[in-house]
């Protein structure tokens, strides 16, 4: 017999899709909503605690499975909040993911600085390489033209390379959130 993995024990399977249910269990459609948001149900952020919720299950899913959120509501059905609910859903995901678009686009504009600095200094210090002298405070000069090039240098290629890798990877959860399929029970 296959042994499950951890998250099948905690999460059912949608049979039917494949996807992995996260079940949701609210009293009424108000308590999808921020309380104290007080924009139009349209607009209203997703409640930070569901939020955070969401975002611990999708850490237990690995990345290659697709997401299908059940809410479970004790109220009657409204076509019209499950469209608010949707609504407000893609508004929050589709601004997460524009954030995040725009740390990883200042991620490599800081790098392509951090990295002209860096040729700056060290093409000076190539330049006036040449011009050594016995002189003390030259010497301390070029020395330091050196190692703020390599310093800078550094600090671009871990940006680029390392500090990335976070984005990168919140950007796919987020795309999960959004292409995730909402669906709701009534009891």
């Amino acid at each position: 017999m296959k042994k499950a993995k951890k998250y099948e024990t905690l999460y059912r399977i949608n049979d039917a899709t494949g996807r992995i249910v996260i079940d949701i269990a609210l009293n009424d459609y108000l308590e999808f909503f921020h309380e104290w948001d007080n924009a139009t149900f349209r607009k209203r952020d997703m409640h930070p605690e569901l939020a955070e919720f969401l975002d611990i299950c999708s850490e237990d899913i690995p990345m290659n499975r697709n997401l299908e959120i059940v809410f479970s509501l004790k109220s009657s059905r409204s076509t019209k909040m499950e469209e608010l609910i949707r609504t407000s859903y893609q508004n929050y995901y589709g601004s997460l993911q524009r954030l995040e678009n725009r740390r990883t686009k200042r991620f490599f504009r800081i790098s392509a600085i951090l990295l002209a600095t860096a040729l700056l200094l060290l093409t000076t210090y190539a330049l006036a390489a040449d011009l050594r002298e016995k002189n003390i405070v030259l010497e301390v000069l070029l020395e330091s033209l050196l190692i703020g090039g390599w310093v800078f240098t550094w600090e671009a290629v871990h940006m680029l390379f390392l500090d990335i890798i976070e984005p990168f990877h919140r950007r796919r959860e987020i795309k999960r959130f959004l292409d995730a399929q909402l669906t709701f029970k009534y009891h």
